[in-house]
């Protein structure tokens, strides 16, 4: 019953994040799926990669306008658009991705102009073997942590935020991360020598309320996972440094995904881009430093 009410409350979740307190009896098949009408103005595009970034208008009783990268699966698609275009299509989500099915153009644009040398704000990345700035967080139950708090654990942080509707970005981190949390808590000499943060980069909407709700629905256990946000300038500390690009226009926001591993001393160890990496892979990373600490 606790599996089929995680189930049915994460599919809640893809179809528009209402928390819900009844649960379904049914299952949903993994590979369900659920289409719906999307419009909006392209922004970039990666042929190699298969995707393109659009600025996109509401998707009725789905997601509100907001800039996003779309992955397609039939590389055509993207033939003769170019950024600044107007098109529409259709977007395909499943229980564990999502992707557009189709893509026209509807009206051509003008190209956007290319950055000058002046516009471009340089950034320091961090850099492997550093301690992360010592950031001051609000967590889930209102409580003000620092990342030195969990000096003398092994700690993996992703970025992530309640209302992303997509499968493959920021509720795979969740399920990814309740995974990672099972995994290591089976192995009982690891135990009170790792932590998970995944830190919202949402805090107008993700209230310690609505995080503690958001940890409850992926099975989160707060002892050893927290979820936590803070001010956008505090955010950014971490994002500029790790490459994690976030834009922000009016509450629509484009991101990427990045999730690292920090050891004992604080020092960063490795980041992670993308939704390419498996919970057992991080999971044995994590006790690696562990047992090499021994």
């Amino acid at each position: 019953m606790k599996k089929m009410k995680h189930n049915r409350l994460r599919y809640t979740l893809i179809l528009g994040f209402i928390f819900v307190a009844s649960c379904s009896k049914q299952e949903k098949s993994p590979t369900e799926l659920v289409t719906f009408p999307l419009r909006g103005e392209v922004l970039s595009l990666d042929t190699v990669k298969q995707r393109i970034t659009i600025a996109h208008q509401e998707i009725p009783n789905y997601m509100i306008a907001m800039t996003m990268p779309f992955k397609v699966r039939d590389a055509r698609l993207l033939r003769g658009i170019v950024p600044g275009d107007s098109v529409q299509g259709t977007l395909a989500v499943s229980q564990t991705e999502s992707w557009l099915e189709t893509l026209v153009v509807i009206g051509k644009g003008e190209t956007p102009q290319t950055m000058s040398a002046e516009d471009v704000v340089m950034r320091r990345l961090f850099k492997i073997g550093e301690p992360l700035p010592d950031v001051l967080l609000t967590n889930h139950d209102g409580r003000r942590i620092r990342l030195s708090d969990f000096r003398g654990k092994v700690l993996a942080i992703t970025f992530i935020y309640t209302r992303c509707p997509l499968p493959d970005f920021c509720i795979r981190m969740s399920e990814h991360f309740a995974r990672l949390q099972k995994i290591l808590k089976q192995h009982e000499p690891l135990n009170g020598k790792w932590h998970l943060l995944s830190i919202s980069f949402d805090p107008t909407f993700d209230t310690p309320k609505v995080l503690k709700d958001y940890g409850h629905t992926y099975g989160a256990d707060f002892a050893t996972w927290d979820f936590a946000t803070e001010s956008v300038e505090t955010i950014l500390r971490l994002a500029n440094g790790l490459d994690l690009t976030l834009a922000d226009d009016e509450g629509l926001i484009q991101h990427n995904l990045r999730t690292v591993v920090v050891d004992q001393e604080g020092r960063l160890v490795n980041i992670t881009k993308g939704n390419e990496w498996t919970p057992n892979e991080v999971a044995q990373e994590i006790r690696s430093l562990i047992e090499k600490d021994v």
